[in-house]
C-alpha cells in the first residue's frame, strides 16, 4: 500500500493543522459527555492531534492509521509521555480489525479517504456500545481541487446525505453543522461536524 503521507508526516503538526484540529476538538467537546471509563477509537488518527487531546480524560484510546510515517510521528510523541499507557496504536485499516464496546469513534478529515462509506458506517455501528457516538469532521462537497497531489475516493460529502445514511443504519443525529472553513489554493472549503449516537 502506498503511504500518501510519507512526505507530509514530519511537518504535519504545523500551525494551520493545529488550529484546524483544535476547532474540531472544541466542537466535539461541546457536544458530548466525556467519562473516565470511556474507550475511544480515532480512525485516520495521523499524528494524533485529535485523539491525544482526549487521552488524559478517558480510560483508553485506539489510534488507528494505515500510514507508517504518520504512525511513527505519533509514536515519537508518546515516548516518555504520561498518557502513553492509555494509547494503543494500530497500524491498519479500521475495516480489517475488530473492536467492540467502544464509547466513541472519531474521524477527522479521514472519512473522504474511505472508499465504501456505507460499509464503514456499518462497521462503526458494530464497534460501538449502546449510546456510543460517531463523530465526523470533514469537507463539504468540493470540486476535487482540495487534494492536489493524490486521488481520494470522495471530494467531500453532502452533509444531509451523509446524515441520512447514518439514520438508515439506526443512528440518531445529535448534531450536523458547518462550523469552519479551510482556505487553500485560493479557495474556501467549508468543514462540517456530524455527531450521531447509536
Amino acid at each position: 500500500m502506498i503511504d500518501h503521507f510519507q512526505n507530509k508526516a514530519k511537518d504535519w503538526d504545523n500551525p494551520m493543522q493545529i488550529e484546524l484540529t483544535s476547532k474540531f476538538v472544541n466542537q466535539l467537546r461541546n457536544s458530548i459527555f466525556i467519562y473516565e471509563q470511556d474507550i475511544y477509537a480515532e480512525v485516520g488518527c495521523g499524528t494524533g492531534l485529535v485523539g491525544l487531546s482526549f487521552a488524559e480524560e478517558i480510560k483508553k484510546i485506539y489510534m488507528i492509521d494505515n500510514s507508517p510515517s504518520m504512525i511513527n510521528v505519533l509514536k515519537e510523541k508518546l515516548i516518555d509521555s504520561p498518557i502513553a499507557d492509555k494509547v494503543e496504536i494500530i497500524e491498519n485499516e479500521f475495516e480489517k480489525i475488530s473492536l467492540k464496546n467502544i464509547s466513541g469513534v472519531i474521524n477527522f478529515l479521514s472519512l473522504h479517504h474511505i472508499e465504501d462509506v456505507s460499509s464503514y458506517i456499518k462497521k462503526v455501528k458494530e464497534s460501538l456500545k449502546d449510546n456510543g457516538f460517531f463523530a465526523v469532521g470533514d469537507l463539504v462537497n468540493e470540486d476535487g481541487s482540495f487534494h492536489t497531489n493524490n486521488i481520494v475516493p470522495h471530494f467531500g460529502f453532502d452533509l444531509r446525505n451523509l446524515a441520512t445514511k447514518l439514520e438508515e443504519e439506526g443512528f440518531i443525529i445529535l448534531r450536523e453543522t458547518i462550523y469552519d472553513r479551510i482556505y487553500k489554493n485560493d479557495k474556501t472549503y467549508p468543514l462540517f461536524i456530524l455527531i450521531a449516537q447509536k
